[in-house]
């Protein structure tokens, strides 16, 4: 590879590291993977000399722990705040929808709309209740958001040992 490409390869690893940052908050981009894989383009770049097949292993693996954790925090959220499973079930369903539709952002309105819409059904359309399972959803995604920014930190922070420093 020529120097001129691994740096340019380098610089957009550099853009797509800020990006996956902003993707933590943004559910557009998928923060963590994103990382990840300018992780790994940054190590092709570098011809796998400072980044290497472990570090990558280990910055896949908290990608895939943070992508585990932003479902099952919600998901907690929800079912603290009182859903039934298949009330999660249900908001599972209308995301895919909201997705569908919508992109990502429809799968998060889709999913808590879903949820709220099935609780105010499943508790004789009693709001208040249906609300707290909503709230709990939402709390749980703002803590999986918390969790997922955690987890990028530490694998930029990895990253950047292992590229610069080890």
């Amino acid at each position: 590879m020529s120097p001129s490409l691994a740096e340019f390869l380098k610089i957009l690893a550099y853009v797509g590291l800020v990006a996956g940052v902003i993707g933590v908050v943004l559910p557009i981009i998928p923060g963590p993977i994103l990382i990840w894989l300018s992780a790994l383009l940054w190590a092709w770049a570098d011809g796998f000399q400072a980044v290497g097949w472990p570090t990558l292993a280990v910055l896949g693996g908290i990608a895939i722990l943070a992508e585990i954790s932003d479902v099952a925090l919600a998901a907690l959220g929800a079912k603290g705040g009182g859903a039934s499973w298949f009330s999660m079930v249900v908001a599972g369903a209308a995301a895919i929808i909201g997705f569908i539709l919508f992109n990502l952002i429809g799968a998060l309105v889709g999913a808590f709309l879903g949820l709220l819409l099935w609780e105010a059904y499943r508790q004789g359309w009693e709001l208040r209740k249906a609300w707290k399972a909503s709230r709990g959803f939402i709390l749980g995604y703002l803590a999986a958001m918390a969790v997922k920014m955690a987890f990028a930190v530490v694998m930029i922070v990895i990253f950047v040992w292992q590229a610069f420093y080890a």
